[in-house]
């Protein structure tokens, strides 16, 4: 019995030790995932996910022994798809996102984190597929605005998701709602909503 508790103090001291950050240290962190972007209350009654790439990186710096903050740059695709009679639409809106996040790490291999994410719209259009045709149209954010559609250049959204590390190898998922409105028009308003799985490689600086 006593040679049992031996082993399972020892388990946990190093579990404890692999799971302190070192205080003042710089990671940098390359990553790339998929999207599963969606907006809200805009009349999608057959809305669908837009699914789309982000490719970025993120440099942390602990704060502590267990907690960290993080600032990253991201260039994301979202947006939201819809279909009505065999027609598919796509709303292409990409941004180049800048999360700042707070890291809490329970364990070596798993953190919560949080936090504020500024995004800039740096592309937007509309695909249109009908069966083996599609046409694409850019700067969509005219025609809206003809329309009598506000379109917003500006997005913050609040992050919140679980990362979890194997070695080096980082995963993050990751849940975004958007603060701002992206489509106006009258009272009906319209925000981003978004999933996030994102696969990177820490790097010690």
């Amino acid at each position: 019995m006593k040679k049992l508790l031996f082993m399972a103090s020892l388990l946990l001291a190093s579990v404890s030790g692999f799971a302190q950050l070192e205080k003042g240290a710089w990671y940098l962190t390359p990553k790339a995932g998929l999207n599963f972007a969606n907006m809200t209350n805009w009349n999608w009654d057959d809305s669908e996910f837009r699914i789309g790439f982000n490719v970025g990186a993120e440099a942390e710096h602990a704060l502590n022994s267990k907690t960290s903050i993080a600032f990253g740059a991201q260039y994301s695709q979202q947006g939201v798809a819809d279909s009505d009679g065999g027609v598919d639409v796509v709303f292409q809106m990409d941004y180049i996102n800048v999360p700042v996040m707070v890291n809490h790490y329970f364990s070596p291999k798993f953190a919560l984190f949080a936090g504020l994410q500024p995004g800039f719209l740096v592309n937007d259009a509309v695909k249109v597929s009908n069966g083996s045709e599609s046409v694409t149209v850019s700067g969509i954010k005219k025609y809206m605005k003809s329309e009598g559609i506000d379109v917003s250049s500006f997005a913050l959204s609040v992050p919140v998701g679980m990362a979890f590390t194997f070695g080096q190898v980082k995963m993050d998922v990751k849940y975004a709602y958007e603060l701002t409105n992206t489509l106006s028009q009258g009272s009906e308003k319209s925000r981003h909503s978004y999933f996030q799985v994102t696969l990177g490689y820490k790097f010690d600086l």
